[in-house]
């Protein structure tokens, strides 16, 4: 029988207590990179109940979908602009002192420029753009035109009697051909290993 017995109210998970009151916390972790551990640390849980709870309830569910989005795009902004190239300005801060031993505090801006990144354009280019821009090419081989000429090369020979085969046998040697088996054997052998180096 589900639900709570009469006068008595239903049990208080970890997730009422932990989880909802700290959504907006949990998503700005997941908006600043915080992995689940790191995540799971500052809830004081188990990456275990973490996981459960985030199959058991869609909204934390869709919570870390978009805070994960939200931190891929601002990373993909980043990249962007290394790619291409930015300015920024650079703040110095000095503390001055006049006559009278009263400190001033000085801030000089600098506008500077930071040019495109080739490390940065790289990644880009073979990530976006792989079929162009990847180290590693896939080479399809057809070999089947050399296997038929390999072939015809073969039926020439045998038609025409081109073949002929020396050979001699001697005694205490295995590896020497015993019979007309082994001696067809190797004499068709010897002839596809010229046939080979005539193709190529």
């Amino acid at each position: 029988m589900s639900g709570s017995r009469k006068g008595i109210p239903n049990k208080i998970s970890r997730y009422d207590t932990d989880i909802l009151p700290r959504l907006s916390d949990i998503k700005e972790w997941l908006m600043q990179g915080d992995t689940v551990r790191e995540i799971c640390k500052k809830l004081e849980m188990s990456p275990d109940t973490w996981y459960r709870y985030c199959r058991e309830h869609e909204t934390l569910t869709e919570l870390v979908t978009m805070g994960r989005s939200v931190l891929c795009n601002e990373v993909e902004k980043s990249l962007i602009k290394l790619c291409t190239g930015y300015d920024y300005e650079e703040l110095k801060t000095t503390v001055e002192e006049d006559k009278n031993g009263k400190k001033r505090t000085k801030i000089e801006k600098t506008k500077r420029h930071q040019p495109p990144s080739a490390q940065a354009i790289s990644f880009f280019l073979r990530n976006r753009m792989p079929e162009e821009w990847s180290d590693k090419k896939e080479i399809i081989l057809d070999t089947s035109q050399n296997d038929e000429t390999r072939k015809r090369l073969f039926l020439e020979m045998i038609n025409s009697n081109a073949i002929e085969g020396e050979y001699t046998i001697t005694e205490g040697q295995d590896n020497q051909p015993k019979n007309e088996e082994d001696i067809g054997n190797n004499l068709m052998s010897s002839v596809f290993t010229e046939i080979n180096a005539s193709i190529l």
